[in-house]
């Protein structure tokens, strides 16, 4: 590995920002370091690959620092399906991104099914979970391609395992989360299997997370883009007669995630803060959006108004944290929310602090808007007849969903509209800052909701 090391690390430097879940892009980066690097198996003498898993730190040249784990192969011979994986070629090898190599891929299963350790890796079955490598090992692993901010590699239809790219100090809140909700028997979670844990320097590291499979399952986002091309391809039906109207999922939805949230209250417990510090949070953001999105400038007295009119105590508790429509799967069965790892960026820390659930409300709220919306940009026809068509499908189904939640937890998250705002106001002007900075021509989608939420339409 001495060897390879620094002519990986320069590889890496140029590879590294292409990648779509590479969180640094458009910041200069001073230079990249592999910081560790445990070998997998090497079957270079059969023909076979050299597999490590390595972390790579990469520092900018603003001072920051950010860690991603690059599981990395070495062969004399390159399959053709690699190719596009290569990340350098010296002295009769090539290196690669090993997520795509189906051997190496394998072989993780089998490790975790074995509870092998490898240096300072440990790969763990789940205690209970029944889960073995002695019998997996006919499966092939594949890579999905939807995932921003991550890898997942998917076996037979059976098991998805999670490779986290971005890797921090501490337990994963996402292995955190699904072992909770395991403890609790939450039918609203892929079963969890195993993990990848172990060290970053002197501190405990989460590496990836194993889960069964929801074959056969569909993503609420793309469901609810379904439902809108319906109801805009009927421009005299109403959004609960239309022919995919959404309402019926949507408070399905309300009741699994109001129970999630239950479940992680009891396993992780509960606490309170104070309303203006909340508050203060909130405001400061807002300022500090302002500079990259100007265009919030004739709203944000109003909106600094909705957010200090809180007041009192507020309850929190574990939640998502990144609730939105493309965060839960329907199974034939029942609703399955995924990705409990909130903000890759944020310190672990700050991830699994208590917060309010109705913050994970909002998000799904926003998201409503957000897939009405979507799909006015992609359907012909007048435009502000699809507007209002739009606006009434997210009204329809914003209801039916907060009717669900309430139907789970007791009370109705609408029936506390200044909090509520207050976390629709938060999540609008985070995704103003996401759209200016990745988006530009979508930026109207969430200024439309601060204007509405502040009362101007």
């Amino acid at each position: 590995m001495s060897e390879l090391r620094p002519r990986l690390e320069r590889a890496l430097t140029a590879w590294l920002p292409w990648q779509r879940w590479f969180g640094g892009k458009g910041r200069p980066v001073d230079s990249v370091a592999v910081v560790q690097a445990v070998e997998l198996v090497d079957q270079r003498a059969s023909g076979g690959p050299l597999g490590l898993l390595t972390v790579a730190e990469v520092r900018f040249t603003d001072g920051g620092i950010e860690r991603y784990q690059v599981p990395v192969g070495v062969r004399t011979t390159l399959p053709d399906r690699l190719a596009p994986a290569v990340l350098a070629g010296f002295d009769g090898c090539v290196v690669y991104d090993a997520t795509g190599d189906t051997e190496l891929n394998s072989l993780l299963l089998r490790l975790i099914g074995q509870h092998a350790h490898r240096d300072t890796l440990h790969f763990v079955p789940e205690p209970g979970s029944g889960f073995s490598g002695a019998s997996r090992r006919g499966l092939v692993g594949r890579t999905i391609g939807v995932e921003q901010s991550n890898t997942s590699i998917v076996f037979g239809d059976r098991y998805i395992l999670k490779l986290y790219r971005r890797i921090a100090e501490g337990v994963n809140p996402d292995l955190d989360a699904h072992r909770a909700l395991r403890r609790a028997r939450s039918p609203h979670i892929a079963a969890l299997l195993g993990a990848v844990e172990g060290t970053l320097g002197d501190a405990p590291a989460t590496f990836g997370m194993l889960q069964s499979f929801a074959a056969g399952s569909a993503e609420g986002w793309e469901m609810a883009l379904t439902s809108v091309r319906d109801l805009f391809a009927a421009p005299d039906t109403a959004p609960d007669t239309a022919g995919a109207d959404f309402a019926a999922e949507a408070r399905r939805l309300g009741n699994a995630v109001a129970a999630v949230h239950a479940d992680l209250a009891r396993e992780l417990g509960t606490g309170q803060v104070d309303a203006r510090d909340l508050s203060a949070d909130m405001v400061a953001r807002l300022d500090a959006s302002l500079t990259t999105v100007p265009a919030l400038a004739p709203y944000a007295d109003r909106v600094r108004a909705a957010l200090r009119a809180l007041e009192g105590r507020v309850p929190v508790q574990r939640i998502h944290g990144d609730l939105h429509l493309g965060q839960v799967l329907r199974t034939p069965r029942t609703w399955l929310l995924i990705d409990f790892e909130g903000e890759p960026a944020a310190p672990i820390a700050e991830r699994i602090a208590l917060q309010s659930p109705l913050r994970d409300v909002a998000g799904m709220l926003r998201s409503f808007d957000y897939a009405a919306q979507h799909q006015v940009r992609l359907f012909t026809g007048p435009s502000g007849q699809l507007w209002r068509r739009a606006r009434q499908w997210a009204a329809h189904n914003r209801a039916a969903f907060c009717a669900g939640y309430a139907e789970v937890a007791g009370f109705d998250p609408s029936a506390q509209q200044a909090l509520l705002t207050a976390f629709e106001l938060e999540k609008a002007v985070y995704e103003t800052v996401y759209e200016t900075r990745n988006r530009p021509d979508w930026v109207d989608i969430p200024l439309r909701a601060v204007r509405r939420l502040v009362g101007e339409s």
